[in-house]
């Protein structure tokens, strides 16, 4: 039996290496990119890896929710490697996401697994995790910034706010320790806390700090920006439920949780208000998953063990609408004389690559919450938190979901306008890309039926992150 975190910090830095060598064999490298991650996913929920091993005079170890949240990161980068594969033959990126992953798995490692207050006790620090989690977002920026000429406005915003966020974390980190020192001292806890909120939001990409969110979606390659989105900020998540559940001046504190929730209004209302303007498949994406960044947080802000575990199915059904949005738009981008994603390039897709069109347009219902997708079985998780003692935020939560619905529906009325004569184009889908796309569907609609196919990984997670 495996029971340290070694190979699963070994599997994504092999297969980094084994994508480099191969990178001219498009079709092996991808496998490789994704068949070694998703071993390290069945490594995870098969063995403990409780057993603290040594890295550069660090000792990394795995809780139970640690475990479960690298499975689940596993697995969406080896969906995503295997989207890449069928739709974007000329992604070269393996290699670097694959190091940024190697720098995710480290990030949730690398934390003390219990901070407390113990007068004249040197502090056990987390700005090792802060650290590598900022290594995996710059080395995210390659395949952002993907091939383009010039510099993406999205990436230089992601890249800039993510390095913005790093001095509070560790100025938190100093400050907690010197507190250890002088437990008295209040103040001392509420600075820190009021850090580690800051760099939070800034990482989460909370209103104001979302600028990035609609740059990269429409800007990088979709399934670069899926990477991202659904990885990368779902790290930050597992960060942030670590760091509530082990710093005892952040779970002790229940005005924190209000001001998250407070946070989460907001960011949900603006995602869903802005999402219902946008003319570009790709800034509704962007802000359809900062709608759902904040419907996670209204649940987690509640501070309720049903409200970590409705805020836990969000983060983790936002990867069934995100995959098969950004699927679909790489699909697309291929098929249009404009290779972006604005709804007038996208007119009348569903006639020249009906594939794409059913994907993007169900991506973009699931990611709205709708039934019978799987971001439903998220949203409707988070409104039964809220719905009977809280109205506004009940109204707010259904404004979210009305907002990316209507943009997605706006965006349906060019995808399924019917082409001019001597416009239509034959469907030129692989059937293996045909195929990954349907299975994608069906695991859509299946997880939207039945979401209690995840609830045993729920459970597990929810009683780890509240112990």
């Amino acid at each position: 039996m495996i029971n340290s975190v070694m190979p699963l910090i070994a599997l994504p830095l092999l297969a980094a290496v084994l994508t480099f060598g191969l990178r001219r064999s498009t079709t092996l490298s991808a496998l490789i990119a994704a068949g070694l991650p998703l071993a390290g996913a069945v490594l995870a929920l098969t063995n403990d890896l409780n057993t603290p091993f040594t890295l550069l005079g660090r000792e990394l170890l795995l809780t139970t929710g640690d475990r479960y949240a690298i499975a689940y990161l596993f697995i969406c980068t080896a969906a995503t490697f295997m989207g890449v594969w069928r739709t974007s033959p000329n992604w070269t990126y393996y290699p670097v996401a694959l190091l940024s992953l190697t720098a995710v798995v480290m990030t949730l490692g690398g934390r003390p697994v219990e901070v407390a207050v113990v007068v004249g006790r040197p502090f056990d620090p987390f700005h090792y995790s802060v650290i590598f989690l900022t290594v995996a977002c710059m080395l995210a920026i390659f395949p952002l910034q993907g091939g383009q000429p010039g510099v993406a406005r999205g990436t230089v915003r992601f890249m800039s706010l993510m390095i913005i966020a790093l001095p509070a974390f560790l100025t938190a980190s100093w400050v907690l320790d010197q507190f250890t020192q002088s437990p008295d001292a209040v103040n001392l806890a509420q600075t820190a806390s009021v850090l580690i909120l800051f760099g939070l939001a800034v990482w989460l990409g909370v209103v104001p700090f979302h600028a990035w969110l609609p740059g990269i979606a429409s800007e990088a390659p979709p399934l670069s920006s899926a990477f991202v989105l659904g990885i990368i900020n779902v790290a930050v998540w597992f960060l942030m439920l670590d760091m509530f559940h082990e710093i005892k001046v952040l779970h002790d504190n229940p005005v924190l949780l209000n001001v998250l929730q407070i946070a989460g209004i907001i960011t949900a209302v603006a995602g869903g208000l802005l999402a219902l303007a946008q003319r570009d498949f790709g800034r509704l994406m962007g802000y359809a998953v900062l709608s759902d960044i904040g419907v996670a947080l209204v649940a987690f802000g509640t501070g309720t063990a049903a409200g970590l575990s409705a805020a836990l199915v969000v983060v983790f059904v936002r990867t069934f609408g995100l995959g098969l949005m950004s699927m679909g738009l790489a699909v697309a981008r291929q098929r249009t004389p404009r290779p972006d994603d604005s709804f007038e390039s996208l007119t009348s897709l569903a006639w020249r690559s009906p594939w794409a069109a059913m994907v993007i347009i169900i991506g973009g219902f699931s990611l709205a919450g709708l039934p019978p997708f799987a971001g439903f079985a998220g949203r409707w998780a988070a409104l039964q938190q809220v719905a009977y003692n809280d109205l506004a935020t009940s109204a707010a939560l259904l404004i979210s979901t009305i907002g990316v619905t209507i943009g997605t529906l706006r965006g349906l009325q060019y995808v399924f306008q019917h082409p001019k004569a001597d416009s239509a184009q034959p469907d030129q889908i692989s059937p293996l890309t045909i195929t990954l796309l349907i299975g994608a569907l069906v695991l859509t609609l299946i997880i939207g039926l039945f979401p209690d196919l995840i609830a045993p990984a729920i459970r597990q997670m929810v009683a780890a992150y509240t112990g």
